[in-house]
């Protein structure tokens, strides 16, 4: 959900507010949440790894309960370390979305005129909330940090969303090509045709996005732009469930092709294919498959 990018650009794609798809994309992730703890906490009994003292590699071991620490051992383990407090932690996410939930409230029940909704409308917007929230870290978290030290923090994330910007600003294009050309009355008249509900176009075309390409922005992205065209000849309304739709597919496969898997599998030292198909590929696939059944029963509840 947002501030991500991949469905900050559907909900601009799909002309769904921003906040309404935090709203939706926070409760339809709650029962996702519920189900693939259950799993988690199976496989974690099974792949139960330790990391050792030096700090460098994990120790497979068998699991025993005695192993669980308690809130009091964990709070202790924490303390021993210089972190941020958890309202300097929390903040620079809560104070954007805060925001952006003003401005959606305000769109529903406000006059829509004045001093008050220009202001309203302007803090609430995606970027000047989220600009906020980076101001809030600067100057919350990393105050103390030398200035060279926090720059070079900057830098590293402006390069890391730099692709994102290209890969988005591409995305929009393909949108926009395919809407020019026609295509897209084309597909629509196809899939209104088949006997398949129409929630599942964009959740399809994600979730295949996704396993050739690894990317999620990418396969949000493009579900995006291929069913923005569709959504005159489709029959799922509100238009924020093809929205949620798109998000749900693209993340259903995370496999070799996804940077996100590595990353994962490399923090916490999983090295055999099998221990990593268990643990990243499975939860995705779970998470995924309890998503698109939420938003099957949610189009009779909408």
């Amino acid at each position: 959900m947002p501030p991500t990018p991949g469905p900050l650009t559907a909900a601009g794609m799909l002309g769904v507010d921003v906040g309404q798809m935090i709203m939706i994309g926070a409760g339809i992730s709650i029962p996702m949440l519920i189900v693939v703890v259950f799993y988690c906490k199976y496989i974690g009994k099974k792949i139960y790894q330790i990391p050792n003292e030096d700090g460098h590699g994990y120790e497979r071991k068998e699991f025993k309960k005695e192993y669980i620490k308690s809130m009091e051992e964990v709070e202790k383990l924490v303390g021993e370390k210089n972190l941020p407090s958890f309202t300097a932690s929390i903040l620079p996410i809560i104070i954007p979305i805060v925001l952006i939930f003003v401005k959606t409230f305000w769109g529903l029940f406000g006059t829509g005129e004045g001093v008050a909704n220009t202001i309203i409308s302007l803090v609430g917007e995606p970027i000047f909330a989220l600009g906020v929230g980076t101001i809030i870290a600067i100057y919350g978290l990393v105050r103390k940090e030398d200035n060279k030290k926090v720059i070079g923090i900057m830098d590293t994330a402006i390069k890391d969303t730099g692709i994102i910007m290209l890969i988005t600003g591409a995305g929009g294009s393909l949108g926009n090509v395919i809407k020019v050309s026609g295509i897209g009355n084309v597909l629509g008249e196809t899939v209104v045709g088949l006997p398949l509900p129409a929630i599942l176009i964009p959740f399809i075309i994600a979730a295949l996005m996704r396993i050739a390409l690894g990317s999620a922005t990418v396969a949000i992205t493009t579900a995006a732009s291929l069913t923005a065209p569709l959504m005159a000849s489709i029959s799922v309304s509100p238009p924020i469930l093809l929205a949620a739709s798109c998000c749900v597919g693209a993340i259903s496969f995370s496999y070799f092709n996804d940077s996100g898997f590595w990353v994962f599998n490399g923090m916490f030292g999983l090295t055999e294919l099998k221990d990593q198909v268990r643990c990243k590929t499975a939860v995705s696939l779970i998470m995924a498959g309890v998503g698109i059944i939420e938003l099957l029963l949610l189009q009779f509840v909408l």
